[in-house]
């Protein structure tokens, strides 16, 4: 078992429970996360059973115990029949039993519920505004609750007890302890408050109206792009993609529902992998789960096969907790476990490693499980995600000199403090994240998933743009001191990154890969 980022070359992992604090100065901190390692401080943490001399099994399995599924790119990467609208006249359901039929009555679901929750935010807000107060009407017609309190004193400044007399004149816009207003000046003021909150109120709703507004374009948007998708560039991909619209069509977003298609489409399936694999794999697992289950507590402390199912079963509930889609016993909780116990069957010379279920996760919101597996297992057939899954140090080397060299180009004061001796940050601290977890780390779903329609189509040159495009939109954060650095862009950090909207992290992932004429030569990506 190899180590966990933050952590000695040593075969040793800390308790899930335990966060061990980070100091300069660790050597070989960013190794590989095989067998279940978790990265540390990671926000999802998840570990292996410690056997009695508080060492784990060998880091590797045996080849002969694997499956008998293909691992090389010996097919083209898309079908040779276009896909078109006679393919789906029938219902998805139709043919499906009764375990895919629920999962994806809960995609659905999942997604319906995102699109209703947009719409109601912004009807619901716009319905629940104030009424905008007319600017002609008296005081009296203004409810008293919403008026300033009269300024009845500070008893650091004016400790006395107030006189019935003082009482008297005490106004709503001048404190006690000063000379009182005049009922002219203090009718003026008030007039002039009530003006401003109605500029306030009539300011809010117009806001409100915006956001609305912008729901529903972006709901049409959408729609429309769909459609795009589904009856031109579908029927005809291997034309449509090489067209400029097209491209266009990807970094605007692929539309929700035609993701699935899309995604497979464009990710492609080099390693020729089908349902049948996804079944046979998943299979495997769980007849070794049985077998597992039945060894004494011994045996199974120093198996690495129980070691990545305990880990898979802690990780799962904690894929996108604010989606609420992965709770234990929902459909997807089930598809999203059994595509990872399956993946570690089909890699068991690597195993399960975490940052494997974000992945996953994403797929699994927007396919089913067997379709699920064939594109987790292309997608990370990829040179820099392989690179991260096999801790192939070389490859991981050329990823970060790629994301440094363009942020010495489009950044260069940020790259100059971060690359500074004095703060002995090495990339691999806060650049293994991104790789490893493919965005999913610190971004919500969508933003990932945006990400991921340019990345099914351009390649990994999408993850080095968008790990810029981060530095970009944290910039502000990043010249602390190496500890507040970390602090928000490592595995350290449990929250979303404060990034902006999905199209302002994709105008700035766009901007991260163009070249400006004027500065000199750029790296390309």
């Amino acid at each position: 078992m190899s180590p966990m980022p933050g952590g000695q070359h040593r075969i040793r992992t800390p308790s899930p429970g335990r966060r061990r604090p980070s100091h300069p100065g660790l050597g070989a901190q960013h190794a590989n996360l095989h067998s279940a390692n978790v990265p540390k401080n990671a926000k999802r943490p998840s570990a292996p059973p410690m056997a009695s001399n508080g060492r784990y099994g060998a880091p590797r399995s045996p080849r002969h115990g694997r499956p008998s599924l293909p691992h090389s790119s010996t097919m083209g990467s898309f079908p040779s029949e276009p896909l078109s609208h006679k393919h789906r006249s029938k219902s998805w359901t139709e043919d499906l039993n009764d375990e895919a039929r629920q999962l994806s009555a809960a995609l659905d679901e999942y997604h319906e519920r995102q699109s209703s929750e947009k719409r109601r935010s912004g009807s619901s807000s716009v319905n629940s505004s104030p009424p905008r107060p007319s600017l002609t009407k008296s005081a009296t017609t203004l409810n008293l609750l919403d008026l300033p309190q009269k300024q009845i004193g500070n008893v650091m400044i004016d400790p006395l007890p107030i006189s019935k007399e003082k009482e008297a004149v005490l106004t709503r816009t001048r404190p006690s302890w000063l000379p009182p207003k005049c009922q002219k000046e203090e009718k003026k003021h008030m007039k002039e408050w009530e003006q401003m909150m109605a500029k306030a109120a009539e300011t809010e709703k117009k806001r409100l109206l915006k956001e609305r507004e912008e729901a529903e374009s972006k709901e049409e948007l959408q729609s429309s792009m769909a459609r795009i998708w589904e009856e031109k560039v579908l029927p005809e991909w291997d034309n449509a993609i090489k067209l400029p619209n097209t491209r266009e069509l990807w970094w605007r977003g692929v539309a929700p529902k035609s993701r699935s298609v899309v995604w497979q489409k464009a990710v492609g399936n080099d390693l020729e992998l089908t349902q049948a694999s996804f079944e046979t794999a998943l299979n495997r697992a769980n007849e070794l789960e049985k077998k597992i289950a039945e060894m004494p507590r011994e045996d199974r402390s120093k198996s690495k096969e129980a070691a990545w199912f305990d880990a898979i079963d802690r990780d799962v509930p904690n894929v996108f907790p604010e989606t609420e889609v992965f709770q234990a016993g929902s459909p997807v909780h089930d598809a999203l476990s059994n595509v990872l116990r399956a993946y570690a069957m089909y890699r068991s010379d690597v195993g399960y490693v975490y940052g494997t279920h974000l992945v996953a996760g994403v797929l699994c919101l927007h396919m089913r499980a067997g379709d699920a597996f064939v594109t987790l297992a292309n997608v990370l057939n990829r040179p820099i995600p392989l690179a991260f899954l096999v801790h192939d140090q070389a490859a991981m080397a050329r990823a970060y000199e790629m994301v440094l060299s363009t942020l010495k180009y489009k950044l260069t004061k940020l790259h100059s403090h971060l690359t500074s001796p004095g703060l002995d940050l090495r990339p691999e601290e806060y650049l293994d994240p991104i790789f490893r977890c493919l965005m999913a780390y610190n971004l919500p779903p969508e933003h990932v998933s945006r990400v991921w329609d340019v990345f099914a189509f351009e390649g990994d040159k999408t993850l080095v743009r968008a790990a810029v495009a981060v530095f970009t939109r944290l910039e502000s954060k990043l010249y602390g001191t190496r500890e507040e650095i970390l602090d928000v862009i490592s595995w350290r950090n449990e929250k979303d990154w404060p990034i902006g909207t999905e199209d302002d992290f994709i105008k700035a992932v766009r901007e991260a890969g163009k070249v400006d004429a004027k500065a000199g030569v750029a790296p390309t990506i």
